[in-house]
């Protein structure tokens, strides 16, 4: 069991240092909208992150966007940095 506990940790540290990601989850377990699993981004260059979702809208400053509301659009507001400023569906 220790030996098990460590490998989770080396795995654990080695995901760390090659970026986070937070992936679809086909089995509908984040809901329809999957912004609470990625709130941890925010705060975090998105160089640094591998958000992958299916419908996924980057949103940098001056960039035009749609105003309709898709529930399962996951959204990602950045500022002139690349820093993630807030994820959030629509």
């Amino acid at each position: 069991m220790k030996w098990g506990a460590l490998a989770i940790a080396a795995f654990a540290l080695a995901a760390c240092e090659q970026g986070a990601t937070v992936t679809y989850d086909p089995s509908g377990q984040l809901g329809v909208c999957p912004a609470p699993a990625f709130q941890e981004f925010v705060g975090q260059p998105y160089a640094n992150t591998r958000i992958e979702w299916p419908d996924l809208r980057i949103i940098r400053p001056g960039d035009a966007v749609t105003r309709d509301y898709l529930e399962n659009r996951l959204n990602v507001d950045l500022d002139e940095n690349e820093v993630i400023t807030r994820i959030w569906c629509g």
